[in-house]
């Protein structure tokens, strides 16, 4: 009878053990995505969660991540040419 114990007591431990990693992994996935959806205003610092580009504290319109990068730049305009001289 005492073996049906330990026995019994070896699986609570381990459904909880695997309880608290599902709780974690659930928890960990959640706020990676309620991060992700936070914005933070470049004029007043101010974090809101909005799909608008406006700024709901201070009014300011700004630019959507996409348009703030012109993809259309040669590599060759980022590119730094590197001349090898002598130390001696």
């Amino acid at each position: 009878m005492g073996r049906f114990f330990i026995d019994m007591a070896g699986g609570i431990m381990i459904m909880l053990f695997i309880i608290t990693l599902i709780i974690t992994g659930v928890g960990w996935l959640s706020w990676r995505n309620l991060k992700a959806k936070i914005k933070t205003c470049g004029n007043c610092g101010s974090s809101y969660f909005s799909d608008l580009s406006q700024c709901p504290i201070c009014g300011s319109v700004e630019q959507l991540e996409k348009e703030k990068f012109d993809n259309n730049v040669p590599a060759s305009s980022a590119t730094i040419d590197i001349n090898a001289e002598s130390t001696e």
